[in-house]
Parts: C-alpha cells; structure tokens; sequence
C-alpha cells in the first residue's frame, strides 16, 4: 500500500504530535510512503523519516502574518485550504496513492481531505489535540467550524482519537465513533539505566512545550513550590530563557535546559531529575481540551522508572488513567503553591514513596503504551491485516 500523509504536523524525531507521527510511520517502507507537510512550515531534516521523500505545502510568509492584518489572514487560509488540493496532486505527481493519513491541525488536514475525496481515496483522521475548539473567533465560526469538520469527520475511512474521552465527545458532537489511538513507546524503547543519586538539590523536570496560558501559571507554581522547599525546577523543550522570563519563570531555582536530542532524551532525565512534573491547566477556559487530550510526555515519562507529580483537575485526562492504574502519579488537583510545595517536599524526603510511584506508573506506561498494540491498532484502521513492525 502506498500511503500519503498530508498535514501540518511535522513528522520528525522531535516531541508532541511529530513524535507520535514519526513513530507511527517509521515501520512503513521508504519507498511506499510520501510526506507533503503544510502550512506551520517543514521538519528539521536531520530529524526526518530515514529514505522518505518529503515536500511541503508551505509558502513563504507574506508581511500579513506579522501585521495587525494576521487575523485576516489565518481565516483566509482556513477558508481556501481545501483549494490547495491541486497543489497537494502537484506534490504527489504520478506516484500511485493508496490511502491519505492527515492529522486534525491548523488548516493543511482541508486540502488533504479535499484531495481524498477528489481521487475517491480513502481518508485516516488523526485527532491528536481538540482543534475545532482553538482559536475560534465568535459562535458563527464555530458553527461553521463544527459543519465542515463534521462533514470531514463523518466521511472519513477511520477515525483515530488521542483519548476515549475525545472519541465519546466526536461520537456525539459529529454522530461518527471512533477508534482510540494514544501515544506510544518508540519502537526500541528500553528504560534508562538507573543510577545512584548524586548529591544536590531535589530536582523537579519538566519536558514539553507551553502552548497554554494554564501551563505558564502551572509551571510559575511549580517554581516557586520548588524554591520554597530548596529544589530546582528543570526545563527541558523548545522554551528560551528569554521565553521563560517573559512568563514569569525568572527564580535562580529554575534552569532552563533546552532541546535533548531524542536519542538522549530519557537518559537526560534519569540523571539528572528526582521526579517529573505533568501540568494541566486549572483555567476555565482551558478545561476542554484538559478534558479531551492526552499528554503525549506520559509516554515517556514513564519509562523513566522516576516519580511523576500530577498538576491539574480531577477530570483531566492523566487524572483519569492514574486513578484506573491505582494511583499511578502523585496527584495535587486545587491550584495551590502551598500543596504543591508539600507533596514535592514529601516526594524529597521519601526515597520508597518515589519508588513506588515511578515502578507503579512504569508498569502501567509498559501495558498501555505499546509500541506493538499501537502499530497494529493503525493497521486495522488501514484495513492491512497485520501491523508493520
């Protein structure tokens, strides 16, 4: 089978929906899949799918983008994506498609869409984050919104939700049931070796990306919980000092430690974290997509074998699969520096409570996420009878 994939996610060996893409494809034969990313811009190539041929629907950014005129802008493109059809038959040429992957992400997932049922191909939606909810303007173009994706939704050959809780939502709100496709282990994946502790600071690690206001207050907190206890709060990802100053993140207790290559990543974090910190966002506004989407770093943050803290409500998605995996994360669920201060400082002081913690969430990452169940979880939805492994 020839598979196109077609969206603005990058697939690269880096972190959040291009991991899970990355790894999701990496099984697939070189000379049977194609790579069209689009309108958020191309993967590093150094970091891409090792023999796949790669194109991009990306333009050079007009002056619009960066003017008080942007707005306009991003709904022209959301209005015309699924015109890029034509531009997505010129990537492919003559190659011979089979099936068209796409994730549900900013606007390129249109033309995809659009291209499929122009060639009468099958469509594979990927619903890795609750994007009809972002970046709405007013309730008219949330209609508008809930009416194409609907149609797209509906229509598409397999529907493949981050979370149950995502695909029971879509079920209802677009009258099509999904299949439930959550982030995964890499193929390779082996827990880091462990180490004696060497002597310094309770060290609390953060690894990801701070795409939500919510985040920002939630790692402020964290900070100033970890200050207030003598511990150093690590922060690892795409996040700048000069970015982490702009959001408050200035304590002499924080340490902004940059990107990891992947292959260094859990090495990274074995040693040189105590524990690790999950953060939801406690805004009200937010609390739909803390409802609906799983965070893709639980993956690895449990391989690790370290304790994991929990920040954020009851009814976030982390929230839910501790509790079925008896208390697999050490939860703190009021947006209080006070408590969060506390349950750090009992994680510190308690060598068996840490281990207990970091062995019970390993075990339940090691059932759950799958490298195996995932792939052959795809295969079914591609309608193969076996997965690619």
């Amino acid at each position: 089978m020839n598979l196109l994939y077609c969206g603005c996610a990058p697939v690269e060996r880096s972190c959040h929906g291009s991991l899970f893409l990355y790894r999701l494809l990496e099984s697939w034969p070189a000379e049977n899949l194609r790579i069209i990313e689009g309108y958020l811009g191309s993967s590093d190539p150094a970091r891409r799918l090792p023999g796949v041929r790669y194109a991009g629907l990306t333009r050079e950014p007009p002056r619009l983008q960066v003017t008080r005129f942007a707005p306009y802008f991003e709904a022209a493109v959301e209005r015309f994506a699924p015109y890029d059809a034509s531009r997505v038959q010129r990537r492919v040429g003559d190659w011979r498609v089979d099936a068209i992957v796409t994730v549900g992400q900013h606007h390129s997932w249109r033309a995809a869409a659009a291209f499929a049922a122009r060639r009468g191909l099958p469509l594979h939606l990927i619903m890795h984050d609750d994007w009809p909810r972002t970046a709405l303007r007013n309730a008219a173009h949330e209609r508008a919104r809930d009416r194409y994706f609907g149609a797209v939704y509906r229509g598409a050959a397999s529907r493949l939700c981050i979370s149950a809780r995502m695909a029971e939502d879509y079920a209802t709100r677009y009258g099509a049931p999904g299949h439930v496709l959550p982030p995964f282990r890499a193929r390779e994946a082996t827990p880091p070796a462990p180490q004696a502790r060497p002597e310094r600071p309770f060290t609390l690690a953060f690894a990801g990306s701070v795409h939500w206001p919510g985040l920002a207050a939630a790692l402020r907190d964290a900070a100033a919980a970890m200050a207030a206890i003598g511990g150093r709060l690590l922060i690892f990802g795409p996040l700048s000092a000069t970015a982490a100053r702009s959001i408050g993140l200035c304590d002499a207790s924080t340490i902004i430690g940059g990107m990891i290559a992947g292959q260094d990543f859990l090495a990274e974090l074995a040693a040189r974290a105590d524990a690790l910190f999950l953060p939801f966002s406690f805004f009200v506004n937010e609390q739909r997509a803390m409802r609906l989407s799983f965070p893709s770093k639980l993956v690895d943050y449990t391989l690790t074998r370290l304790p994991i803290l929990l920040y954020g409500p009851p009814d976030s998605t982390a929230a839910e699969w501790s509790r079925a995996n008896g208390d697999a994360l050490l939860h703190v669920e009021t947006p209080d520096v006070a408590a969060l201060a506390a349950a750090l400082a009992a994680l510190a002081r308690d060598p068996l409570l840490r281990r207990r913690l970091g062995e019970t969430a390993g075990d339940a990452g090691d059932r759950d996420f799958s490298y195996r169940s995932a792939q052959a979880k795809f295969a079914a939805a591609l309608g193969l009878g076996e997965a690619r492994c």
